[in-house]
């Protein structure tokens, strides 16, 4: 489950008032405001909530706001830290529109204020797992946080064989890890003897080769190599969770003063609809919503996918397949790197399933594998932006490269005012400055003279203050503080990236050799679907449809 820590730091999530319509962010760097297929509009939505309190529901919140954003760019959402009982607080007292709380409400604020509405987005449960090999199915509360503080030591003590226990546990600071000590330990520490891993992936490795071993995983980790243990005689499903019955479980609320109403019912409606459980469920959380497959929503599906090529690609199919995994526990899928030359050719020469390329499929690639598919699973564009008093509408994309490089520096060279251009670009490393080095800069570099910058906000910011100034953007920064380049004519929209007459832009594109089948295809539809895609546009990403 992928799992992200933030502190309590006051975080917008979009700026209103886009320049451009339905533009996208950048991967995990920021809220996107591309309309996603899934996601309807809400009419007239205008305005801004503000969500307080918890800091494990808060990047979930995050997350959700960026999509239900994404389709409504005259909203703004303000999500920031603080705890749960401050959420509670910030709620009925009026200081946010939204209270977040990663537990119970308790009877003495339900008494305190009575007014106050409760609203369960999502549930959180660990399971503890053991290697298949240790004859214990069951243990009580006590005996797990025993165990795991090393009170217990031998599987005799619990029903088991005589046999040393093996505690593998992740690491501190681990979203899992949080959870777990706040859930099971209480005011007891995971013993030192422990064995820390970086990753629930890691623990269910550890645990499945290692005899004797017990760990605690997320559920949508589990599978057939490692044993999940009942806790209190109820097994760790998500039947149970939503019973009552599994005590390893903590509701992830949002609390209003009063029934919500306006833009604040808007989005609690949204998030409890089935684009924002599927969100939900992309995180690795349990849905609220009802159905009657609470254990395998997808029929029966076992198996195991390899997919390998493109970095860029890698963490998107990697979400994408956490997503399917925790609705079909029986699958397992693996995704490593490569590039995108090494995807195409591992998925044609039969080393994976499905080869990953953040680049058009080449015509020389096409001819010698004619029996190749493609699937492009989103679409990723940057836009050049100005300083808004600069008088230039349009580039070429060659004069997009030379003024980066430092061969174009002043815009008298194409069609402005004598100044002196001031460059303006992300620093080396981050995804959006790759993404520009491969699709505009070829075999230049960005001169010397640039102002690197650690963000796109700050790149926009830069842009937006400094008279003369040229940078480039992820296009879910672009708002009217700086104006959007047309790059050969093309203005940076979805719409012309769509219809193929923007440049710098790439498919993400997922191949197979020949027709996919059984589990392939059935991952393949998923990511194409409305839930997939769902995940495609709050990633930052441009949906394929």
């Amino acid at each position: 489950m992928r799992r992200l820590v933030i502190g309590a730091l006051l975080v917008a999530l979009l700026v209103a008032g886009c320049a451009s319509p339905t533009p996208t962010a950048e991967p995990n760097d920021a809220p996107a405001t591309q309309v996603p297929a899934t996601v309807a509009p809400v009419a007239e939505a205008d305005g801004t909530i503000s969500a307080a309190g918890s800091t494990t529901v808060q990047p979930l919140a995050q997350l959700l706001g960026e999509a239900f954003v994404a389709a409504n760019p005259g909203v703004r959402i303000e999500v920031q830290g603080g705890g749960s009982s401050v959420g509670v607080k910030s709620a009925v007292q009026g200081t946010a529109d939204i209270g977040m709380a990663s537990r119970e409400i308790k009877a003495s604020e339900l008494e305190e204020y009575p007014n106050m509405q409760v609203f369960a987005i999502a549930y959180d449960g660990i399971a503890p797992v053991v290697h298949p090999d240790v004859a214990v199915d069951g243990l009580t509360l006590e005996q797990v946080r025993d165990i795991f503080a090393g009170k217990i030591t031998n599987w005799q003590e619990v029903g088991g064989s005589d046999a040393v226990i093996v505690v593998v546990a992740r690491e501190e600071g681990s979203g899992t890890r949080d959870a777990f000590d706040e859930l099971v330990m209480g005011e007891d520490l995971i013993t030192d003897l422990a064995l820390l891993q970086q990753s629930n992936g890691a623990v269910r490795t550890t645990v499945a080769t290692t005899p004797d071993a017990i760990g605690f995983l997320s559920f949508g980790y589990l599978d057939e190599s490692v044993k999940a243990v009942a806790v209190n005689g109820a097994a760790p499903t998500a039947a149970n969770v939503k019973n009552g019955s599994y005590p390893v479980v903590r509701p992830l609320n949002m609390v209003t003063d009063g029934e919500p109403a306006g833009l604040v019912k808007s989005w609690l409606d949204w998030v409890l609809s089935e684009d924002g459980q599927a969100i939900v469920a992309e995180e690795g959380y349990i849905t609220v919503l009802d159905d009657d497959a609470d254990d395998a929503p997808t029929a029966a599906l076992s198996g195991t996918i390899s997919a390998a090529g493109s970095t860029t690609v890698q963490p998107l199919a990697q979400l994408l397949g956490e997503a399917f995994v925790a609705a079909n526990p029986g699958v397992r899928i693996e995704v490593q790197g490569g590039g995108s030359s090494v995807g195409v050719k591992s998925a044609v020469q039969g080393t994976a399933d499905i080869g990953m390329a953040s680049r058009e499929i080449k015509a020389s690639e096409l001819e010698e594998y004619p029996n190749m598919r493609v699937f492009a699973i989103a679409y990723d564009g940057i836009a050049p932006v100005v300083h808004p008093d600069v008088a230039v509408d349009g580039l070429t994309l060659e004069q997009v490269r030379d003024i980066f490089a430092g061969k174009i520096t002043n815009w008298q060279e194409v069609g402005g005012s004598d100044a002196l251009i001031v460059v303006v670009a992300r620093e080396e490393g981050s995804g959006t400055r790759d993404a520009f080095d491969e699709l505009v800069m070829g075999e230049e570099l960005i001169t010397d003279l640039a102002l690197l910058q650690q963000s796109n906000g700050a790149v926009r910011t830069t842009v937006a203050t400094t008279p003369d100034a040229i940078g480039f953007l992820s296009f879910g920064y672009l708002d009217e503080s700086v104006e959007a380049v047309a790059v050969n004519g093309a203005a940076p929209t979805a719409a012309n990236v769509k219809n193929g007459s923007y440049p710098v832009v790439r498919p993400l594109n997922m191949v197979t050799d020949g027709e996919p089948a059984g589990l392939v295809k059935s991952w393949l539809d998923w990511i194409l679907s409305e839930d997939g895609q769902a995940i495609v546009v709050a990633e930052g990403y441009i949906a394929a449809d």
